[in-house]
């Protein structure tokens, strides 16, 4: 998954990293298309990923960074969410009143 770095190996895309951290977080396997950015949703908190294009922006970092026209295209979740990503544009303020735990790629994801 990483590389000597610590950084996510390049050749990682979407639907393993998405299982990964889905499995971490919910302590069971994924089972979703790993088409959106919403992993799911597990006691009552919703998973996000924003990573390797998968909101259709296919350039470097492109969607990665958590904004808020990407928060606004995120399917919605009237409840705590956890979202990580390669960056936060968001204040704690921001964050809090949004219900939002920040997660950062790749330091905040667990390699076991």
């Amino acid at each position: 998954m990483f590389d000597d770095d610590g950084k996510i190996n390049p050749s990682i895309r979407f639907p393993a990293l998405a299982a990964h951290i889905w499995f971490c977080e919910a302590k069971s396997p994924y089972t979703g298309d790993a088409d959106s950015p919403l992993l799911g949703i597990h006691n009552g908190i919703a998973y996000y990923l924003l990573f390797n294009g998968i909101l259709g922006d296919k350039t470097v970092n492109g969607g990665n960074i958590l904004t808020t026209p990407i928060l606004k295209s995120l399917p919605p979740h009237d409840g705590p969410k956890i979202i990580y990503g390669e960056g936060c544009r968001f204040g704690a303020m921001r964050l809090k009143k949004e219900q939002i735990m920040f997660k950062h790629i790749p330091y905040d994801i667990k390699a076991r």
